[in-house]
C-alpha cells in the first residue's frame, strides 16, 4: 500500500522544507529514488517557470537536492497566493472552490500512484489554509496520512505549542504519530529529553492511546536561517550590482547588520565592523569605506565582512570610484536607491524569512548531514512504514 507522510510545523519557518529533504535523505536508504513521492498540497510563496508556469518555491529545493526526477506538473496543485483569501471571501459559491482546490489535489496524488511513498509538505502554521477549508489538519485527513509535527526548543514554551498544536490536530480528526524538535540549542537538548518523553507526550496528548513517537531531536544547523548577499539582492529592485554574484563569496550566510552613521574619523573598523556582517553605508561615503575595506583586507577570511549595502545611489561623482574599489577588493556591495532606514527594514525582513535556496549545496549538506546523525529511521520505520 501506498504511504504518505504529511510534515506540519508549530509555524512557518518551523523547518518544513528542512524536514522534506532530510526524510527524503534517509528514506533514499529504504527505497529507490523512483519509489519516493514529494507534493505541496497548498504553497503561498510561488515561484514562476520559464514556462510561466506557477509552483511552490519550496518543490524546486526538493527537485535540485532530493528528487531530481520529480515531476514539477504534480506537486503545487493548490496555490494561495496574494489575493486569494479575498476572491474566496467575496465569492458566490465558495463550497464549489473548496471542492475544485480539493479536485486538484486528488488528480495530483493519483499522478502519484507509482509511488510506494510520498512526502507531502505542509504550509505554515497548522491553521493556514483553513479559510478555504483546506488547513493542514484538513489536508492531511484528504491524503489519509499520518502526521510528523515539527516542534520547536525550549520545555515550557514547547510544550504549550503542542497543547495547542496537537489537540487542534486532534480535534479534527488528523493524526499525528511523530515529532521533530528542530532549531535546538545544543547544550539545552539533554534538558528537554529528560523532561519532554514519549511516554509524557502520548499520555498527554494522544486521545486513544496510540502512541506519539519522538523521532529526532535537531540541533540548529549553523547558518542556515541566515541569507546570503546573493539572496539579499533579490530583496531590492533596481539595485546595482558590484562583482559577480554567482561567485562564493556571494554564499556566505550574513551573521549581522551594521549601520556605519559616524563621521570618517570616529569610524573605528576595529569595533564597528563585525565579521560576516553586512555593512550599511552611504554611497557617497568614500573615505569611510577605503578605511573599512583596508581592515577587513586585514583579517583573515572568515573574520571579514559579508558584503555592504550602499544608500541613496545616484550617478554621482564618487560612484565609480566607490563602484571600483569594492570591485577591486572584491567585496560583494549592492548600490540600492533607498534610503538608511528603508534599507535596514528591508534587510530585516529578508534575514526574517530566509528559506534555503536552490543554489545553496553547502546547506543541502549539512541538512542531510544532520538527519543522517539525529533522525531514527528505525524508529520511523517500526512506526510509519511498519
Amino acid at each position: 500500500m501506498q504511504k504518505i507522510i504529511y510534515i506540519a510545523g508549530f509555524r512557518q519557518h518551523a523547518g518544513k522544507t528542512f524536514t522534506s529533504l532530510g526524510i527524503i535523505s534517509r528514506l533514499r536508504e529504504v527505497y529507490s529514488p523512483n519509489e519516493i513521492g514529494y507534493i505541496k498540497p497548498v504553497g503561498q510563496e510561488l515561484f514562476t517557470l520559464p514556462d510561466g508556469r506557477k509552483i511552490d518555491k519550496d518543490a524546486i529545493i526538493i527537485k535540485e537536492y532530493a528528487l531530481p526526477s520529480l515531476n514539477l506538473d504534480t506537486v503545487s496543485p493548490v496555490r494561495l497566493g496574494r489575493g486569494v483569501t479575498k476572491s474566496y471571501l467575496e465569492s458566490q459559491d465558495q463550497e464549489l472552490l473548496t471542492k475544485e482546490y480539493c479536485r486538484s489535489i486528488d488528480e495530483a496524488i493519483s499522478k502519484l500512484k507509482d509511488k510506494k511513498i510520498i512526502i507531502a509538505e505542509g504550509t505554515g502554521h497548522p491553521g493556514v489554509g483553513g479559510i478555504v477549508n483546506l488547513s493542514n489538519s484538513d489536508v492531511s485527513i484528504r491524503l489519509n496520512s499520518d502526521i510528523i509535527y515539527l516542534a520547536g526548543g525550549g520545555i515550557g514554551k514547547t510544550l504549550d505549542m503542542l497543547e495547542v498544536d496537537l489537540n487542534y490536530f486532534h480535534s479534527k480528526g488528523a493524526r499525528v504519530k511523530g515529532i521533530i524538535f528542530n532549531k535546538l540549542i545544543p547544550n539545552k537538548i539533554d534538558d528537554m529529553k529528560k523532561h519532554i518523553t514519549e511516554e509524557y507526550i502520548t499520555k498527554r496528548f494522544s486521545k486513544d492511546g496510540s502512541p506519539i513517537h519522538i523521532l529526532g531531536w535537531m540541533p540548529e544547523v549553523k547558518g542556515l536561517n541566515k541569507p546570503s548577499m546573493r539572496l539579499i539582492k533579490k530583496s531590492f529592485q533596481n539595485a546595482i550590482i558590484a562583482g559577480d554574484s554567482d561567485e562564493t563569496q556571494w554564499n556566505r550566510p550574513v551573521t549581522g547588520v551594521t549601520i556605519i552613521s559616524q563621521s570618517y574619523k570616529k569610524v573605528n573598523p576595529q569595533e564597528n565592523v563585525k565579521a560576516g556582517s553586512v555593512i550599511i553605508l552611504s554611497s557617497n561615503s568614500l573615505r569611510r569605506l577605503k578605511k573599512i575595506l583596508v581592515y577587513t583586507k586585514s583579517q583573515a577570511p572568515q573574520d571579514r565582512i559579508a558584503g555592504f549595502i550602499f544608500t541613496c545611489t545616484k550617478k554621482q561623482e564618487s560612484f565609480p570610484k566607490s563602484l571600483k574599489l569594492v570591485t577591486n577588493y572584491k567585496v560583494p556591495a549592492i548600490y540600492v536607491r533607498e534610503d538608511t532606514s528603508t534599507a535596514d527594514e528591508i534587510l530585516y525582513k529578508c534575514i526574517k524569512n530566509t528559506k534555503l535556496q536552490s543554489h545553496e549545496t553547502k546547506k543541502s549538506d549539512q541538512i542531510i548531514k544532520a538527519f543522517k546523525e539525529n533522525f531514527d529511521l528505525e524508529k520511523f520505520k517500526n512506526s510509519f512504514l511498519g
